[in-house]
């Protein structure tokens, strides 16, 4: 995936300077000798305290570096997370987005280690980056074979213009452009796309995965992506697939529906969701192993995956719909299915092969 975004900026922390009282001389002297000693004393610690206030006036303290997902999302997290800690820190916090890919990691960690505080990605990915010596073991974890703990479940489903639906599609009809023209938008990541490639063609939610791990199935998946080549857009971060409905650029398409329920209200009535098949995957925050051994990184890491922390980032980026609209009689919400999660162990010991040939696939002509 692909990530382009902004980064906020924060003000620098400054040190305050405790060195700039001087204690008062004292007032009697009982001779010239002592006079004397006491001037040179006050006077070396004079310059002792000058140059110690210019040391503390120019030192400043580094900020934490967090990679994370661009859009909505690491905007709540600047919000909920990441604004609130650094006041209790009293130290700065850089957001910087990335397209989540592994390579990305590995490479920094070779230039430039010691970068990136905390790291969110997909659990699978997390388990692979772990098991790569890429992450530092997560200390809570008695059998020390976690490099994280998951932080937040987030939701894929298909959303799609309600003016061009008179009723709820499905994946199928996600595929079917002979009734419903137009372009479709998913996720350039086997991830959540193969599934839905097969939810498509008819295999039951809890046979994805068996299908997935059989030559034949994985064939399935990708003959069934081909029938619709020609009409695919593809996203690399949430806040792409969420400008692409927004701006007309698809018909349909896959989204965090996070994406669309933080939209404005008028956006929000404009797209609707498609519940009953949506796909859940979890995220996590690792720890870079070369910034490990920065007790701060890790003690960050840690408040961000405490539940009082995951409860308020999932009330300000919803995944559900909210009491409100379950409530407002539409038979679908009120008989909400569960989401249909994401197998992390099939893809930590799959992504590899099956991205490669998903890569070839989708850049072929």
């Amino acid at each position: 995936m692909f990530f382009s975004f902004r980064r906020p900026r924060h003000r620098r922390s400054s040190v305050l300077d405790r060195s700039s009282q001087v204690a008062p001389a004292p007032l009697l002297r009982r001779s010239l000798g002592a006079f004397v000693i006491g001037m040179t004393l006050l006077h070396s610690g004079a310059q002792a305290s000058t140059h110690f206030s210019r040391h503390t006036t120019r030192s400043v303290t580094p900020p934490l570096r967090v990679l994370t997902f661009g859009g909505t999302i690491s905007a709540t997290q600047q919000k909920i997370l990441f604004k609130p800690y650094a006041q209790l820190l009293k130290r700065p916090i850089t957001i910087t987005s990335w397209d989540g890919e592994i390579d990305v990691l590995r490479k920094q960690e070779t230039v430039a280690p010691h970068r990136w505080a905390a790291v969110m990605m997909e659990d699978s990915s997390l388990q692979i980056s772990c098991s790569l010596g890429l992450l530092a073991r997560d200390p809570t974890d008695s059998s020390n074979n976690s490099c994280g703990q998951p932080s937040a479940a987030i939701d894929f489903a298909m959303a799609w213009d309600r003016s061009r639906f008179e009723t709820t599609p499905t994946w199928a009809d996600f595929w079917d452009v002979a009734r419903h023209p137009g372009r479709r938008s998913l996720r350039r990541d086997p991830r959540t796309t193969l599934e839905i490639a097969l939810l498509a063609d008819g295999v039951q939610p809890e046979a994805l995965y068996r299908v997935l791990s059989s030559n034949e199935g994985l064939d399935r998946a990708f003959h069934k992506l081909e029938q619709i080549r020609p009409y695919i857009v593809w996203w690399s971060t949430p806040a792409e697939a969420a400008h692409i409905l927004k701006s007309g650029g698809a018909l349909m398409g896959c989204v965090p529906t996070g994406e669309i329920l933080s939209a404005t209200p008028a956006e929000r009535l404009r797209f609707g969701v498609f519940w009953s098949q949506r796909l859940q995957v979890n995220y996590a925050w690792g720890v870079p192993k070369s910034s490990a051994q920065d007790n701060t990184a890790l003690a960050f890491t840690s408040w961000l995956e405490h539940p009082t922390q995951k409860q308020a980032f999932a009330n300000a980026w919803p995944s559900l719909p909210s009491l409100t609209e379950i409530n407002s009689g539409s038979p679908e919400l009120q008989h909400l299915p569960a989401a249909i999660p994401v197998d992390d162990a099939f893809w930590s010991a799959h992504l590899a092969t099956i991205s490669a040939r998903f890569e070839h696939w989708a850049q072929e002509p």
